[in-house]
């Protein structure tokens, strides 16, 4: 074995040497549900693996980079993703493990766990952001059928549009609150309330785009106090209010 100093050189001038034409990145293709992106300063895709291609509805990775999220999605998402990366940009540290509600080229909402670096050039300048994202459902379903919060993961989806008690849910494992809280987060990245707030969102996605329901039943029948509470959790997970959410949709 090599000592540090020596395998470090190794890498370097390995890294040096990649052709930036041999997309390495595509390896990511042999991962399940999961995309890789990569973006300039200024926000345009400059590269992308197969699944994020077809996600958005292209036929090849050619005719995908040169668009920005303004042209891909609605407005006040692609916003709310640009602040993001800009913000990682600044601090030139790494966002990770982020759970958000994505909507793909034909409007699908769906939840993704997505986690962004900054790229740096060799010397240390910001050159744009890269990333994954994963298919929440998909990171959800690695974890065993035994793990000791699948009760309260169990009501939680058969009740998330009533009122639940998390005391209650920890109750349900034979966990304390702090405990269940702990161990809820490790796994899914969010607290029980976050999780059940997702839910109820990804829900009325779905309500607010199949019929002209009006946004007051919706709210109430998905456990909100009124529809302005409705609102203000809409817009602060989908960055757009739930009739502004309608009218792009449609």
């Amino acid at each position: 074995m090599i000592d540090t100093i020596q395998a470090k050189k190794r890498r370097s001038s390995m890294l040096r040497a990649i052709n930036p034409e041999s997309r390495f990145y595509h390896l990511f293709d042999c991962v399940p549900g999961l995309s890789f992106f990569a973006k300039d300063r200024d926000g345009v895709l400059l590269a992308a693996n197969k699944h994020l291609v077809a996600l958005y509805g292209f036929d090849s990775e050619e005719a995908f980079i040169g668009h920005t999220d303004f042209e891909l999605l609605p407005r006040r998402l692609a916003e709310k993703y640009r602040r993001d990366d800009l913000a990682i940009m600044q601090h030139r540290e790494p966002v990770t493990k982020i759970v958000e509600l994505f909507l793909n080229r034909q409007g699908i909402p769906s939840w993704f766990l997505t986690s962004k670096y900054p790229i740096l050039s060799s010397s240390n300048k910001v050159l744009g952001i890269m990333g994954i994202i994963q298919d929440y459902h998909q990171y959800r379903e690695r974890f065993p059928d035994e793990q000791d919060i699948n009760k309260a993961l169990d009501y939680i989806h058969g009740h998330y549009r009533e009122k639940t008690s998390i005391i209650d849910l920890a109750l349900m494992c034979q966990l304390s609150l702090r405990q269940f809280e702990r161990k809820f987060k490790s796994y899914f990245n969010l607290s029980p309330t976050q999780y059940i707030m997702k839910m109820r969102i990804h829900e009325a996605c779905d309500l607010l785009c199949n019929g002209s329901r009006p946004i007051g039943d919706i709210a109430f029948a998905l456990g909100f106090y009124d529809q302005s509470s409705f609102t203000v959790q809409f817009k602060k997970t989908m960055s757009m209010t739930p009739l502004q959410y309608r009218k792009q949709f449609l």
